[in-house]
């Protein structure tokens, strides 16, 4: 699965955009009072503003080249992004993903993945920059129901589990593009906070064409 655009909300558009655009070194494709968006490699990634009450927050990784894990650390230290860890460590190596990540926060909370597939053919050999997030590989979708919700997926655009139990944690999709449904009762790893269910809007590419909304209509996925 190809994920071509995922859209959040956020409460902060201006440190959003500071955070992508000037920090990260995006390339802006919207900007303005409401909405800001940026290109990662073939994805896009979008923000709205929040309604005044809400403070959404959300889970999305990024693809970077499978032997760039260590430049990427280096390049989001040297941008002064504090680097999540736990039991020690700041980098995670998930053997049934064959794949290793780390993780950081945005100005609106949301937790970010730099995730390096080393089942992709995207070996790099020069060093790690802004073009080197290659696209949107994952984005979070939490649920009340985890085998009701892959079901419909399943039916609907014939995506299959990566990974997890089915029951409270299942990945879906493949290494390339996948959402990430998890019970929203079970926390997020690894800094270990519940989810949060906000509106959130996907593109994604499965040769299914279709529309679907989950989540009492919070999730909006559109496949071609």
């Amino acid at each position: 699965m190809i994920i071509r655009e995922v859209g959040l909300l956020t409460h902060q558009v201006e440190a959003i955009k500071e955070f992508y655009g000037t920090l990260l070194e995006l390339d802006l494709v919207e900007d303005n009072a409401t909405c800001v968006s940026f290109r990662a490699g073939n994805s896009v990634l979008s923000f709205k503003k929040a309604p005044e009450q809400e403070k959404p927050y959300y889970h999305v990784a990024f693809t970077i080249p499978t032997n760039k894990l260590a430049d990427a650390k280096r390049w989001a230290q040297d941008r002064n992004i504090s680097l999540l860890s736990k039991d020690g460590q700041d980098e995670f190596y998930f053997p049934y993903w064959d794949a290793t990540a780390f993780y950081f926060y945005d100005p609106s909370g949301n937790l970010m993945e730099f995730i390096a597939h080393h089942s992709l053919d995207n070996g790099v050999d020069e060093a790690f920059e802004a073009k080197h997030l290659l696209c949107i590989s994952e984005i979070g979708l939490p649920v009340d129901d985890v085998p009701e919700t892959m079901n419909t997926l399943n039916e609907h655009y014939q995506l299959e589990p990566f990974a997890g139990d089915g029951k409270q944690f299942s990945p879906t999709g493949d290494a390339e593009g996948m959402f990430i449904v998890i019970d929203k009762q079970m926390p997020w790893f690894p800094d270990g906070r519940m989810p949060g269910v906000f509106v959130t809007e996907v593109k994604v590419e499965t040769g299914q064409p279709g529309n679907l909304r989950i989540q009492d209509g919070l999730y909006s996925i559109v496949s071609n």
